[in-house]
């Protein structure tokens, strides 16, 4: 073993001596030369910008010093290939031609013996690895800009779309974005006396220099204050407004209502204005409003309409002190059905969906659709019990619609009922958790919010009561008890309080432990009784010691409930699990006396409660040590195809004699990285 650690430490000298003939043998390979030369990248400048970098990196990596896969050159190295426009079959030859000079000088100054093809073994695992990071970057920029071109044909589409149901209207209608003019159809720019959007903005830099005259709120308009002349019109006159213009349709000055409808409830700057003669009939207006009101796809009511109706309600909720239910349906991966079958089955989808709810609903029901695939349903005479008939009626109609013969489309339903000190954020809040926990749980499913309003009340109590108690401890200048980890190992601090403001709380800790500290990491704070609680850096003053923390979180779990100290490894150590006749390689994260975190590919076979072994080596002070653990799995958490699992470990005699010596060598290396770095004896 140290003599292949010997052979490995001459081969990343043997790179470092020779990282210039390398790049010079790279970038004058005539593929590689051809290339730069094709696009017009000075070879001079490769070598020294990214050639001699991507060397001294593998040199790195040799040594342990880095780990294997993308690295900060290998990024620029792509990204620079990519803003070149540079094939990817030329950034494989590219690639192809550094592998060459590599092993074209190892050759020419090694004699390498038949004993000796595991250096190359390892030199080409080592290259192929970091090819692959090479190609799947340059996919992902691929991917992204491909995406971005989809998202801005999309909202040409949509402009364009738009552009023609306005021009087909006979009242003057156009859009506003931030004081200027975003939009019109034909009958608003025929009235203006302009061909177009370009025209209008060049005869009218000042958007609303064409009207005349205004009948309300004069001085904000004369004052040229727009933007609040728009929100107390629509604050104070439900958005109308009677204006004199030249109409250079007929060719004399007239008198119309505009109509002002904002966008969004939070898009304060973008409206759709709508113009007609007072002598028109009000019909034509209530069919722009019900396009306002309507998606387009369904002809069901859309978000806006929702958010007004729902604004109604809460009012009424609070007034009567009474609750009403809303249920919010999540249609099941929709997402890969229009991958899988194209757009127009998941349109059909919601079509169907929509006309078959709009015709099990009464008129004192809502329904509407307020997001790609997600719909809304609310009612004043809905009870629990009515709000669950309902649910499980939903999602019936839901099963009747097939997109395949055998497969009927699924979906989520969340029942969520309305609380006194809700709006209308918490409240779709709260359904975005039920539905999370649906899918978290197998999907197609009904759940209520009863377990989470209750969740809700007791950490906002337990909140509560801990910042009662920060204050008294503020007030008496008694510490707070709060540890940080440093690579696993806990930072212990008795923390003076220095201030409080609102919800956030400044500390002062123990120099070490603040040196660890950045924005966004988290904390943990030990109370006189469970819970115990999880806060987040918001702000550092180092020089001071002092810390800022928020987003207070009372925690079932933590850190803190260790029996014994962990110790995070960098890098992961390999190992193998075994579950009966399943083995599997896996990567060991964290280790302890008594428990171990592992990172592996998901497979259904291991759950919560298993009995597995692990089998690794654990090398340290010179000792290699073949180790096999034997636990239970208490935890997993699955994201995508990966999951990490914590195994609680049986204590036996291999724990003693192998695995406490090497816990307690980890953890002193450890504070001893952490002493080097803050320049401390």
């Amino acid at each position: 073993m140290e003599d292949k650690k010997e052979k490995i430490a001459q081969v990343a000298q043997f790179m470092t001596l020779k990282k210039s003939d390398l790049v010079d043998a790279w970038v004058t390979k005539k593929s590689v030369a051809q290339i730069l030369s094709k696009y017009g990248i000075d070879p001079k400048s490769f070598s020294s910008d990214i050639g001699l970098k991507i060397i001294e990196y593998f040199v790195k990596v040799l040594r342990q010093e880095a780990k294997v896969g993308r690295c900060p050159i290998m990024d620029k190295f792509v990204e620079l290939m990519f803003e070149k426009r540079i094939r990817i079959d030329e950034v494989f030859l590219i690639c192809m031609g550094f592998r060459w000079a590599l092993f074209s000088q190892i050759a020419a100054h090694w004699k390498l013996g038949k004993e000796d093809i595991w250096i190359v073994e390892v030199l080409f695992e080592l290259f192929d690895q970091n090819l692959s990071g090479v190609l799947r970057h340059f996919d992902e920029l691929l991917a992204n800009e491909r995406l971005q071109k989809q998202k801005e044909e999309n909202m040409k589409e949509h402009i364009r779309r738009l552009q023609k149901i306005l021009d087909i209207q006979e009242q003057a209608i156009f859009k506003v974005r931030k004081n200027r003019l975003f939009l019109g159809n034909r009958a608003f720019y025929e009235m203006v006396g302009t061909a177009g959007l370009e025209e209008f903005r060049q005869r009218y830099p000042d958007l609303w220099s064409f009207i005349a005259k205004v009948d309300c709120f004069e001085s904000l308009f004369e004052e040229k204050n727009y933007d609040e002349w728009l929100k107390k019109s629509i604050r104070e006159r439900d958005g109308k407004c009677d204006i004199e213009l030249f109409d250079h349709r007929s060719g004399r000055d007239a008198k119309i209502e505009m109509t002002i409808l904002p966008m969004e409830e939070r898009e304060t700057e973008d409206y759709i204005i709508v113009m007609h003669d007072l002598t028109e009939h009000r019909q034509q207006l209530a069919s722009m409003k019900r396009m306002v009101y309507t998606d387009a796809l369904t002809q069901v009511p859309n978000r806006r309409k929702f958010m007004e109706i729902m604004t109604r309600f809460l009012k009424q909720c609070k007034a009567e002190k009474r609750t009403f239910f809303l249920l919010l349906l999540d249609i099941h991966n929709l997402t890969e059905i229009n991958e899988v079958h194209g757009r127009d089955t998941g349109d059909l989808i919601l079509k169907r969906f929509a006309k078959k709810m709009m015709g099990l609903l009464d008129e004192k029901s809502l329904f509407a659709r307020i997001d790609g695939d997600r719909f809304a349903l609310v009612t004043e005479s809905m009870d629990s019990k009515g709000a669950t008939r309902v649910a499980n009626k939903i999602l019936n109609q839901l099963h009747s619609i097939y997109y395949r013969k055998d497969e009927h489309i699924k979906g989520n339903v969340a029942i969520v009922s309305c609380q006194m000190d809700d709006d209308i954020a918490a409240m779709l809040s709260r359904g975005d958790r039920l539905i999370q926990r649906i899918i978290e749980k197998g999907s197609d499913t009904i759940m209520d919010d009863a377990l989470l309003v209750e969740e809700d009340r007791k950490i906002k109590a337990a909140a509560e009561a801990f910042f009662d108690h920060c204050r008294t401890l503020y007030e008496t200048r008694q510490p707070l008890e709060i540890v940080n980890y440093f690579l696993e190992v806990p930072i212990d601090s008795k923390a003076q309080i220095v201030k409080m403001i609102g919800d956030s709380i400044w500390v002062k800790l123990r120099h070490v432990a603040v040196h660890v500290l950045q924005r966004g990491s988290e904390v943990y704070i030990k109370t006189e009784k469970k819970p115990y609680f999880k806060a987040v850096v918001e702000d550092l003053d180092k020089e001071k010691f002092r810390v800022r923390l928020g987003n207070f979180t009372p925690v079932a779990h933590s850190p803190l409930d260790r029996g014994k100290v962990s110790v995070r490894l960098i890098p992961s150590i390999e190992a193998i699990l075994r579950k009966g006749v399943i083995q599997l390689p896996v990567e060991i994260e964290t280790i302890s006396v008594d428990t171990v975190e592992i990172f592996m590919i998901h497979i259904s076979e291991l759950d919560e409660g298993n009995d597995i072994e692990i089998t690794t080596t654990l090398r340290w002070n010179e000792r290699n040590e073949d180790i096999t653990l034997y636990g239970h799995i208490t935890k997993a958490n699955r994201s995508g195809p990966n999951v990490r699992i914590v195994v609680e470990l049986e204590n036996r005699k291999t724990v003693e004699d192998v695995l406490t010596p090497f816990v307690a060598y980890r953890q002193l290396e450890i504070i001893k990285e952490l002493k080097e770095s803050m320049f401390l004896p």
